[in-house]
């Protein structure tokens, strides 16, 4: 129950502050109001508010409070552009479908379970409607409703009350299935680069997995490693 407590009072005043019932330069309600708001403890309060500390949302100064700062600037900033994109398929496409399936043999080890267990699962053509570029799936463990109208990722953390810590990625190619084929506009021939995504929280575990088939080339996929 105080898991679930911390995600809602997190996912609260996270929207609060997106919404800017919370401006920038105010100050967020007291321990105690949030206290009573919610009805519990201290400690989950507490809880919500470091996450809020630590990730920049709000600035603590002592004998005045917390001093809304608003929306941080996303920690996926740090990673390669082709995974800031894979991991935010609601902006950077249209969804073609979404349910709850039986996990696939592929994807039950990256999300440290057994294949046929229920996995919430939604899928996505990326990029113009014209010219698309990528088809992806994602699966996270069910139960889980995506909103449209906020970051996936983001939703999964308030949801698990949890941190993304860590990205895996795996890349490798194969011929298209039928269905990428017609909503990619491939001929039968070409090949298509395939990128399997793992978000782990901050215990190592595993969060989301995203199944992903580009069809063209991607500059992003060729690095450069200096040797010592």
């Amino acid at each position: 129950m105080p898991a679930v407590k911390y995600a809602q009072i997190l996912a609260a005043l996270q929207a609060r502050i997106e919404h800017q019932d919370y401006e920038p330069g105010a100050l967020l309600p007291s321990e105690a109001a949030l206290m009573r708001e919610f009805a519990t403890s201290r400690n989950t309060v507490v809880r919500a508010l470091r996450h809020l500390d630590r990730h920049g949302w709000v600035n603590p100064i002592r004998g005045r409070g917390r001093v809304v700062l608003g929306r941080p600037q996303s920690r996926l900033v740090a990673l390669p552009r082709r995974l800031q994109v894979l991991l935010q398929p609601d902006r950077h496409g249209r969804r073609v479908g979404g349910a709850v399936v039986p996990a696939p043999p592929s994807i039950a080890p990256t999300l440290s379970c057994v294949p046929g267990t229920p996995l919430a699962t939604g899928r996505h053509v990326l990029g113009d409607a014209d010219e698309p570029f990528a088809m992806l799936a994602w699966y996270t463990p069910a139960p889980f409703t995506a909103a449209p109208d906020v970051p996936l990722l983001e939703q999964l953390e308030r949801s698990r009350g949890v941190l993304s810590h860590r990205v895996l990625e795996r890349l490798g190619a194969r011929l298209p299935t039928d269905r990428e084929r017609k909503l990619l506009s491939l001929p039968r021939t070409r090949s298509v680069v395939v990128a399997l995504v793992t978000v782990l929280d901050t215990r190592n575990r595993p969060l989301l997995t995203v199944d992903a088939a580009l069809c063209r080339d991607v500059p992003a996929l060729t690095s450069t490693f200096d040797l010592a």
